[in-house]
């Protein structure tokens, strides 16, 4: 099992997304079904997938994140601890663990983009290498075809 995953999300509005992993295998998900496919070709469909914590779906889409202290949540923010801006401006934010105070999470928030780039905890970390809001022509045909196979 490797140590970390890499790969190209697509996201669309409205739970729409797909997710490449370098690999092998890419994850369809939509309000109405998913379908994994895995790299050795085996297909696997079911209902909507729910992104993991540790899932690049998690840091764009704020009900997937698990941080807001929320019931089953980890990670709520520390507000002892300020928002301190970094030196491209985005926010450094320090999470504190709803169970075990002792640990710590940081994520750094992307403001204009409303979105973290990276989240860290004791045990995981997830990161957005590549972030892009637009698609080219070939992959909005590629995102609709596949999601009208659904």
């Amino acid at each position: 099992m490797p140590a970390g995953e890499t790969g190209t999300l697509r996201h669309l509005a409205t739970e729409r997304w797909i997710l490449d992993v370098d690999h092998g295998g890419r994850t369809v998900s939509t309000p109405h079904g998913s379908r994994y496919t895995g790299p050795e070709g085996n297909v696997r469909t079911g209902p909507p997938v729910t992104p993991s914590f540790t899932s690049p779906v998690a840091l764009l889409r704020p009900r997937h994140r698990g941080i807001d202290g929320g019931h089953g949540h980890d990670w709520a923010l520390d507000h002892s601890v300020p928002l301190t801006e970094t030196a491209d401006g985005s926010l450094r934010a320090v999470f504190g663990h709803t169970e075990n105070p002792a640990y710590q999470a940081e994520a750094t928030i992307h403001p204009a983009l409303h979105c973290i780039l990276v989240m860290r905890t004791p045990a995981w970390t997830a990161e957005l290498l590549d972030l892009r809001t637009t698609l080219s022509e070939t992959e909005l045909k590629e995102m609709e075809k596949i999601l009208n196979e659904l």
